[in-house]
């Protein structure tokens, strides 16, 4: 159960998600502070486990979550590495509701707390899959849930991407916060670029 835990939080936080401060800092300006709660890009599994005040729920090589709150929003913390190097890391909303608006809600809390913490976004946007747009706003989350209508807000600052996701799929809506590291980002870009084609024929 746990390991399926880890995939679905890795998974989750692939689609690019926010680091809430949780009585953990949280900024990711230049100049030395701390890039995720009170870790920075690179540090070491047994680094970023020190960190952290509380036993994690999940501890792979790739991933290790803790369980946490935001703004009274249960929530798992994880952190994604790259080899024994942190990378990515971010929160994955674990808000029920019966009320699907209730999820937009937590978005948006979530938003004005980052706003609060790193200014004007650099994108924020609300996506409506074509030919699903609806005027009713007591009907968007429904939308959301349905997987007809994306939320996204990204922040940068040089070192940090943050990215705000509230999406759905299967009915279910998922709100998660991604922060990458720039370097990472880039370096594995390059990487991607350099490597050879694959053989024809697969």
């Amino acid at each position: 159960m746990k390991k399926i835990l880890l995939l679905v939080f890795a998974a989750a936080l692939g689609f690019g998600a926010v680091s809430c401060r949780d009585g953990k800092d949280s900024k990711t300006k230049e100049g030395g502070e701390f890039s995720f709660r009170k870790t920075t890009w690179g540090m070491s599994r047994e680094q970023v486990k020190a960190s952290e005040d509380s036993a994690p729920t999940g501890d792979k090589p790739d991933v290790i979550t803790y369980r946490g709150e935001i703004e009274g929003i249960p929530m798992i913390v994880g952190y994604l590495f790259d080899g024994d190097k942190l990378v990515r890391a971010g929160y994955l909303m674990q808000g029920s509701y019966d009320d699907p608006n209730s999820y937009i809600s937590d978005y948006n809390k979530v938003k004005d707390f980052l706003i609060k913490e790193h200014g004007t976004p650099a994108q924020d946007e609300v996506v409506w899959a074509e030919g699903e747009e609806v005027e009713d706003t007591g009907k968007f989350g429904e939308s959301v849930c349905g997987g007809k209508l994306r939320y996204t807000t990204i922040w940068a600052d040089g070192v940090t991407v943050i990215k705000e996701n509230l999406y759905g799929e299967n009915g279910k809506c998922n709100h998660g916060v991604m922060f990458e590291s720039v370097e990472f980002s880039i370096n594995k870009m390059n990487v991607i670029k350099d490597e050879p084609p694959p053989p024809s024929g697969q």
